[in-house]
């Protein structure tokens, strides 16, 4: 007998089209609220300007996948997007996260919604302000210590 399929993306689709609603009966209360909490501490870091504090949300093996862009599969390769080490700055100035759905059944969780965010970007004589809103999309996973931790990232384009 084959061992039912544990790809945690193979699991989010399964998960996304099995709950419809705000909050999917799969998840207790307290994993739902767990959920919740730890984009708020991802929120909370970016507007803090704590790099430590964005990548202590996300899993070691987390994977990001920007728009119009490969997916980043590795720690080294989200810090060189987010921060990378050629003289730029990037501060986010405003960051506005909207979760429309929370759903799933543990260890595996997903998250809905919408988010604005607004940054600063500097680079020698370079000075630009950018607020961008989009859909995303993100998956949870839950460590057996019980830690919710970010463990896919997804975004869109910019709405208009």
């Amino acid at each position: 007998m084959r061992p039912a399929n544990t790809d945690p993306g193979f699991l989010l689709f399964v998960i996304s089209c099995a709950s419809p609603a705000a909050d999917s009966p799969g998840l207790s209360v307290p994993d739902s609220t767990a959920v919740r909490a730890v984009e708020a501490a991802y929120v909370s870091a970016w507007l803090a300007d704590d790099t430590a504090g964005v990548l202590a949300t996300l899993t070691p093996d987390a994977v990001l996948l920007p728009p119009r862009a490969l997916p980043l599969p590795s720690r080294s390769l989200i810090r060189a997007y987010w921060w990378p080490q050629d003289g730029s700055r990037t501060r986010i100035t405003a960051f506005d996260w909207t979760i429309d759905e929370v759903g799933g059944q543990p260890p595996v969780a997903y998250t809905r919604g919408l988010s604005t965010v607004s940054w600063t970007y500097d680079k020698d004589t370079v000075h630009q302000t950018a607020t961008v809103r989009s859909p995303n999309l993100t998956l949870l996973r839950r460590d057996p210590d019980g830690i919710w931790k970010i463990t896919h990232q997804m975004w869109g384009p910019p709405l208009p």
